[in-house]
């Protein structure tokens, strides 16, 4: 049962990958403050709190009776996505104008005060998890069923995280930003002028656009 959890969560490694890079990758590459440690922190809060949201979801969705069989109706798989494109990019947007701008104000840049705490870096990491955990694909929600129906009590429980296990592999490149960002400070001013752009594009274009008209 582990080990078809883990290999579960690996088949979906590369589906995590491609919804959290857009937000992790020029987040972390961004930050005021480079470093090893802060960095793997930072990571593995943003990965902590997306599995606080699939538990939520999880309760919620079993709740509700939707895990009764192995099936994820697409239209409302898709519903979940535009509000994590919209949560995702209003906090990037807080976090990108809360850190030193590449431009105005001074030679290091400017910022705007407001939304230093808003757009602090670990408050960052942390919505933008839950935010990205609403991105639901087909192995995620076959995990809840079978972690839900399949086990009784912690068994259950032990074969999410074991799933979840299995999706980590992927994110461990990530721990190697700060010996490319400390050596090249020109990508952290890139970073958080894509960050805004990102933000920008997340919001409109992936969420309230196709939200209202879609």
């Amino acid at each position: 049962m582990i080990l078809e959890a883990i290999l579960l969560g690996a088949s979906t490694g590369t589906y995590c990958s491609m919804y959290c890079g857009p937000v992790l990758i020029p987040f972390l590459c961004g930050t005021e403050n480079p470093g090893y440690k802060r960095n793997a922190g930072l990571t593995g809060a943003f990965l902590a709190a997306r599995l606080v949201t699939y538990f939520i979801l999880g309760t919620v969705f079993a709740g509700l009776g939707y895990l009764v069989n192995d099936y994820i109706d697409p239209v409302f798989a898709r519903k979940l996505s535009l509000f994590a494109y919209i949560f995702s990019g209003l906090i990037l947007l807080c976090n990108s104008l809360g850190v030193r701008f590449p431009w105005g104000c001074s030679h290091n840049g400017c910022r705007v005060q407001k939304l230093r705490h808003i757009g602090n870096d670990w408050v960052t990491a942390v919505i933008a998890g839950l935010a990205v955990g609403l991105h639901i694909c087909p192995p995620l929600w076959t995990a809840m069923t079978r972690s839900i129906f399949g086990g009784h009590g912690l068994p259950g429980l032990f074969y999410f995280v074991f799933f979840y296990i299995g999706t980590l592999p992927f994110f461990i490149p990530l721990l190697g930003i700060p010996f490319i960002t400390k050596r090249v400070g020109i990508i952290r001013k890139i970073s958080r002028i894509a960050q805004f752009f990102i933000s920008i594009y997340f919001i409109y274009f992936l969420g309230l656009q196709p939200l209202i008209f879609g």
